[in-house]
């Protein structure tokens, strides 16, 4: 069985190997592990929003809604690609996978974001 690989985009700040927090070292171990062949993309990494974003969105965003998302993608031929399912949802505060994403729930996300950066905006203005 695969492991399940989870990082923040960008900052690269959050990984995760099977819900554990790792290093950057062991997450590209693991992702190395996990590769099923030279010429072939690797394993599916779920990128989520940075869980230590400064701004506060990310965290208020999660608390509103209980959960946060993940999107999967393949690392291929020197960048990543979407792996074609929808978003994961995760539960906020032990990370433990609920589900794939409904409507429902990105409604719920997309109403709390909104909420959160005009919240931030009235902190920095």
């Amino acid at each position: 069985m695969s492991d399940e690989l989870r990082r923040c985009w960008g900052a690269g700040c959050c990984r995760f190997v099977n819900n554990q927090p790792v290093t950057l070292e062991e997450y590209e171990k693991a992702v190395q592990r996990n590769q099923p062949g030279f010429n072939l993309p690797g394993p599916v990494e779920i990128f989520i929003g940075c869980r230590k974003n400064v701004d506060g969105v990310q965290e208020a965003t999660e608390t509103a809604v209980g959960f946060y998302l993940g999107s999967g993608m393949k690392r291929a031929f020197g960048t990543v690609i979407p792996d074609g399912e929808p978003p994961s949802l995760f539960e906020r505060t032990t990370g433990k996978f609920l589900r794939k994403v409904t409507d429902e729930d990105m409604q719920k996300w997309r109403e709390a974001w909104k909420k959160a950066v005009d919240a931030a905006r009235q902190r920095n203005a």
